[in-house]
């Protein structure tokens, strides 16, 4: 067979490697395409997520075509991955078989730094496939061919960006798991709000479990609670303007919870009701559903802050609603004195 190989460390994977492992099947005539998930890679500083999720995540693409594999080579060798003893494993493996090793432009401008590289375009086709416009020049034998502009990376993902480009399996994975959607709200947030919603989302989630309810539902609304808080005046505005003007007589440091209900919706894909209801409803309390009221108690009794709240959570855990009726009485008491 003629057999397409796709290597990264998808971290996590995305269309962009879905689209290359397709071309590598349209334009290079492979019969299947193996994805190669890297235990250490040499030329990335940064640490990488563990392969178990890594692993997983490429396993949900595997659904999308019958002739995409998952080749685990390299993640089973222990210590930093070479190009070169993975060839020179298959060759011997699989004598009578050709490989053609995908790369992408980034791949190509160092591809002069890897291991034993002269020897390595003896053992495979290596073919770069141009998806972001950029053109590199090359000594070596390196076929290029040119795919559909695929603007994403995986650093960009695991930002919170751009995730329209991760399949919806592999997005619904990465929520369940927890995987890089801290730094979704570390990077829209300064930092002590970042702590706060955080400690927000710890707390929902104790509170949730306490009642009985969901607890992954109430840690992720907690800690997408304030993620609209940060943005511009300007930019708030727009949103509220488009999604809910009938509420711009509120005072602005009140909008965050509207808007933050839909970006949670529109850029974060957490489509659930429940999860856009809670966040939309945190700021003013105004709903009784069990996941709304856990957000409001949860953001007001945040152990992070200056007063002592141990009674107000513990009165939370054992009865939700109770909770939300001292906790709500209490807060409109300060906001009348406070005028």
């Amino acid at each position: 067979m003629k057999i397409g190989i796709v290597g990264g460390s998808f971290d996590p994977i995305h269309y962009g490697h879905i689209q290359m492992a397709k071309t590598a099947l349209e334009q290079c005539d492979c019969q299947e395409v193996w994805f190669m998930p890297t235990q250490d890679t040499p030329l990335k500083e940064r640490s990488l997520t563990e392969s178990r999720y890594r692993v997983a995540m490429i396993e949900k693409v595997l659904a999308m075509d019958t002739r995409f594999k998952l080749c685990l080579k390299e993640v089973q060798r222990q210590g930093k991955s070479y190009t070169i003893d993975t060839l020179r494993e298959l060759k011997q493996e699989y004598p009578d078989d050709a490989f053609v090793w995908m790369i992408g432009n980034d791949q190509l401008a160092q591809f002069d730094q890897w291991k034993e590289v002269d020897q390595l375009v003896q053992l495979a086709d290596f073919v770069c496939v141009d998806r972001d416009g950029a053109l590199i020049q090359t000594k070596y034998p390196v076929q290029r061919i040119h795919m559909p502009m695929m603007p994403v990376s995986s650093s960009e993902i695991r930002k919170g960006n751009k995730l329209n480009y991760v399949p919806e399996a592999v997005l619904a994975y990465i929520y369940a798991n927890r995987l890089y959607i801290k730094d979704f709200v570390k990077e829209r947030v300064d930092e002590k709000r970042y702590r706060h919603s955080v400690s927000v989302a710890n707390l929902c989630e104790e509170m949730a479990l306490a009642n009985g309810l969901d607890g992954q539902k109430a840690y992720l609304i907690g800690l997408f609670h304030d993620i609209a808080k940060r943005l511009p005046l300007e930019e708030m505005e727009k949103w509220m303007d488009a999604i809910c003007p009938e509420h711009k007589h509120y005072a602005p440091p009140v909008w965050h919870g509207f808007v933050g209900s839909e970006i949670v919706d529109r850029i974060f894909y957490l489509q659930d009701p429940e999860i856009k209801a809670a966040i939309y409803h945190h700021v003013l309390g105004t709903s009784e559903n069990p996941y709304a009221m856990i957000v409001f108690c949860a953001d007001k009794t945040d152990p992070l802050r200056d007063y002592d709240s141990t009674k107000e959570i513990a009165l939370c855990k054992k009865d939700i609603k109770a909770g939300f009726q001292w906790i709500k009485e209490e807060n409109e008491k300060y906001l009348r004195k406070e005028k």
